[in-house]
């Protein structure tokens, strides 16, 4: 998570498939103390990554899946993993809605279960109990023949556009660098922390049962499955922790992998991973702490005390990513003002729908919201042609929202009428008349 921020500074350039995108100017003709349009808009990266996010939510592809399945509908497939324990287990991992609470969740489905096979459905309250920021949240399992056959399904969080570690690797789209690699251990860390924590163990973790977003954000995506389906029945939680941590080190040597400079080849024997000359000795000692046998107790404290200052490293891009997050909802909670503001305006200005009087919305403090509304959308150069400004806009309805001293000339479209007002005065007619048109004693007809 440290490695990329959710959005980086920079240019950005039109998308023609972004229907949203609107080019604001980074300069304004207005008087220097009024703040550019893009001052109040969210950062244009973060939006555009929150767009993607949505998008990915809320398609549904063509599918053989069936529209329904227990309370979940518009079935929409993910991807599809082999979990290797005792032999593979095959998961299909499906996008649905819930018609409970309408939020999009992930349905990891283990097909074909035999007739004699009774998963313990139970185990999976335990995992509902475990919070934590890098592991998708458990919420429920249950049996249907919704597929054709057996299946056993175990709803998770879903996480848009996050796709296993294991596809992103042999895709060749994770990085390469030192950094990543302790950002992953870091989060595996935290979320096994909590898991263990909770008197449970992950006991399939593997590059397939890990998530990876575009932000390089790592998840557990298979909380509940080993329990529900006992396939490490034998082991005691004792041992199955501790594969758990040594799965990190099993992890790491597959991210090695990936460059000929961290395989070294042995004769007569399997090539071996090790890190390259290229990083750090603290990584190489976590390398060897993790996988070799002979360490008789891996440890989550251990792990911290070798990471040292990376895990402050990490720290801190979580803070300026919430930073960044929160500064941004700063903007959004003023322009959601801007948004009850405008609602109210355009609920009185010009109202002809049989309910009021046609003269209503023409005549007193109404007729001066109009000739602001005016002012702020229809305004016109000095060669007749539509000033179409941004920061115009803003500024203006930020003063109304505000309630400012300062004055403004309106005037009417036949230019016979003109009025100089405060904003305070705009702002206490706005009220005023949608106050008056939704009183519950008012009557209109």
């Amino acid at each position: 998570m440290g490695i990329n921020s959710v959005v980086t500074a920079g240019a950005i350039a039109s998308d023609p498939s972004d229907d949203y995108f609107m080019k604001l100017p980074q300069t304004s003709s207005h008087a220097s103390h009024m703040q550019p349009a893009s001052y109040f808009a969210i950062d244009e990266n973060l939006r555009r990554a929150l767009a993607r996010e949505t998008r990915a939510t809320c398609s549904v592809d063509d599918s053989e899946l069936p529209f329904q399945v227990h309370n979940y509908y518009s079935l929409s497939p993910l991807e599809t993993v082999d979990i290797y324990t005792s032999g593979a287990v095959k998961q299909q991992s499906i996008k649905a809605q819930s018609i409970s609470d309408g939020r999009h969740y992930t349905l990891d489905r283990i097909a074909g279960l035999q007739p004699g096979q009774k998963p313990e459905l139970g185990a999976i309250d335990k995992w509902r109990q475990v919070q934590t920021p890098n592991v998708a949240h458990t919420h429920e399992a249950f049996l249907t023949h919704a597929f054709g056959d057996n299946s056993l399904v175990i709803v998770h969080d879903y996480k848009p556009l996050a796709t296993n570690l294991a596809s992103r690797i042999a895709e060749g789209q994770v990085p390469m660098s030192e950094a990543f690699l302790w950002s992953v251990v870091l989060q595996l860390a935290s979320a096994l922390s909590s898991i263990h924590v909770a008197g449970l163990a992950v006991q399939v973790l593997d590059a397939s049962t890990v998530l990876l977003s575009p932000t390089n954000r790592v998840y557990i995506s298979c909380g509940g499955l080993a329990d529900v389906l006992s396939l490490h029945a034998a082991h005691s939680i004792e041992v199955a922790q501790q594969n758990d941590l040594r799965s990190i080190g099993q992890i790491l040597r597959v991210l090695l992998n990936r460059s000929p400079d961290n395989v070294i080849a042995v004769q007569g024997q399997a090539p071996m991973v090790v890190p390259g000359r290229g990083y750090s000795p603290e990584f190489k000692e976590l390398f060897g702490y993790l996988n070799h046998h002979v360490t008789p107790v891996v440890t989550i404290e251990d792990i911290l005390r070798l990471a040292g200052p990376r895990v402050l490293a990490e720290l801190d891009a979580v803070r300026r990513e919430t930073d960044l997050l929160l500064d941004n909802l700063r903007l959004e909670m003023g322009n959601g003002r801007l948004v009850r503001l405008l609602c109210k305006m355009n609920f009185v200005t010009e109202r002809d729908d049989g309910t009021v009087d046609s003269e209503w919305s023409e005549t007193g403090d109404r007729y001066l919201i109009k000739l602001f509304r005016d002012y702020v959308f229809h305004a016109v150069d000095d060669d007749g042609r539509p000033v179409a400004s941004m920061a115009h806009v803003v500024g203006n309805l930020n003063k109304l929202d505000s309630g400012s001293p300062e004055k403004v000339m309106l005037m009417s479209r036949d230019e016979k009428s003109c009025l100089v007002v405060s904003y305070s005065e705009v702002k206490r007619c706005v009220e005023d008349a949608y106050q008056e048109l939704t009183s519950p004693t008012q009557t209109w007809r």
